[in-house]
C-alpha cells in the first residue's frame, strides 16, 4: 500500500512510542502524510507487552510497504510500571482478521538498542528531525545523555503526557491521582526532557479529553468499507471502544497536529513536574519552571473530518 505522491522534499519525523492503541493508530495516520517522512520507531516496553506491539508495528510498516523502516527496542526500565490490564490489551491487536494474515518481517527489527537506534536515525539527516513522542521521555533522555549532538539536530519534540487544568489518570497507591502516565512512569527523565531546552509542543489530557473516541467516529470509520485503512483503525479502536468508559485520540493527537497544524491552538506558560510525594509526576505552571507551548484548543470538527478523509485516500 502507497500511494504518496511527492513534488518535494519530505520533512523526517523520528516517532518515539510504546506501543499501545492509539499509538498504533497515530503510527498508521502518520504514514498517510505525504510531506513528512517517517525515519524510524523507538518502542519502551511501557503501556504494551512489547513482543507484540512489535509485532503491530512490524505489520504496519508491510501494510505500507514501507521496506525502508525498522524499529527499535528501548532496555528503559519503569519508575512505576503501566498496569498489566492495560498492557495487555494491545495484544488483541495481532489478532484482527484483517491485520493477522499481513507477516511481521522481524528483518525491520533492528539489532541497535532504541537510544543507539534514534541517535543513528536522527544523525544521518541532512537536516533537523520532528519527534512525535507518545510514551515516555525515557528513551529520549537516554539518546540525548549519550549522544548530547542530537539536541541541534531535533527541530521539535511533539509530546503526548501531562494534564494541565484536568486530574491525570493514574491510579495507584498513595497518589492522588494528578499525574498522567506518560510522565509518572519515569517522572525524573520526564522533568530531564523539559531541562534540555528543546522546543516542546505538549498534548495533554485535557486536549486529548476534547476528541473523544465515541459513536460519531465509530459510525463512520465502520461505515467506510472499501477503505481498508478506515476498516482496521475500526477493529483496533473496537477493542477498547466497548470495555473503556471514556476513549480519547491521546497518542493520535501529535500526528494530526503535524499534518493539520492549522485545526489547533496552542498557548504557553512554564511548567516543572512533581518529583516525590503523593502527586510524583504532576505536572505545574510556575514562573520559575520550562517553557513549553502546549495544545490548549482543537476544532473538533475540523479534526474528526481530516482523520476520515485521510484514512480513504490509501
Amino acid at each position: 500500500m502507497n500511494k504518496l505522491k511527492t513534488n518535494y522534499i519530505q520533512k523526517p519525523v523520528f516517532f518515539d512510542q510504546d506501543g499501545s492503541i492509539d499509538d498504533l493508530v497515530s503510527l498508521i495516520f502518520l504514514l498517510t502524510l505525504d510531506k513528512f517522512r517517517l525515519t524510524g520507531v523507538s518502542l519502551t516496553n511501557a503501556n504494551c507487552i512489547v513482543d507484540e506491539a512489535l509485532q503491530s508495528i512490524l505489520r504496519i510498516f508491510s501494510l505500507f510497504c514501507r521496506n525502508d523502516l525498522k524499529v527499535a527496542v528501548s532496555d528503559a526500565q519503569p519508575v512505576n510500571q503501566f498496569p498489566q490490564k492495560w498492557r495487555e490489551k494491545p495484544a488483541l491487536i495481532n489478532q484482527l482478521p484483517n491485520f493477522r494474515d499481513i507477516k511481521p518481517d522481524f528483518s525491520k527489527k533492528s539489532n541497535d538498542e532504541a537510544s543507539d537506534f534514534t541517535a543513528k536515525k536522527i544523525l544521518e539527516e541532512p537536516g533537523k528531525t520532528i519527534i512525535i513522542a507518545t510514551g515516555p521521555a525515557t528513551n529520549l533522555c537516554n539518546t540525548l545523555r549519550k549522544y548530547p549532538e542530537v539536541a541541534q539536530k531535533i527541530e521539535k519534540v511533539y509530546w503526548m503526557a501531562g494534564a494541565l487544568l484536568s486530574n491525570g489518570n493514574v491510579v495507584a497507591p498513595d497518589h492522588d491521582g494528578s499525574a498522567e502516565w506518560n510522565i509518572f512512569w519515569d517522572p525524573v527523565s520526564a522533568r530531564q526532557l523539559l531541562e534540555t531546552g528543546l522546543k516542546i509542543v505538549l498534548f495533554p489530557l485535557d486536549i486529548c479529553m476534547q476528541v473523544p473516541v465515541d459513536n460519531y467516529i465509530m459510525y463512520y470509520l465502520k461505515k467506510e468499507n472499501n477503505s481498508r485503512l478506515s476498516n482496521l483503525v475500526y477493529r483496533i479502536f473496537d477493542i477498547n471502544y466497548h470495555n473503556h468508559p471514556k476513549y480519547y485520540m491521546w497518542d493520535v493527537l501529535p500526528s494530526m497536529y503535524l499534518g493539520f497544524a492549522e485545526f489547533f491552538k496552542l498557548s504557553g506558560t512554564s511548567i516543572d513536574i512533581e518529583q516525590r510525594g503523593t502527586s510524583v509526576g504532576n505536572i505545574f505552571k510556575t514562573s520559575k519552571g520550562f517553557p513549553i507551548r502546549y495544545a490548549s484548543i482543537v476544532d473538533d470538527e475540523e479534526y474528526y473530518a481530516a482523520f476520515l478523509n485521510q484514512l480513504k485516500l490509501f
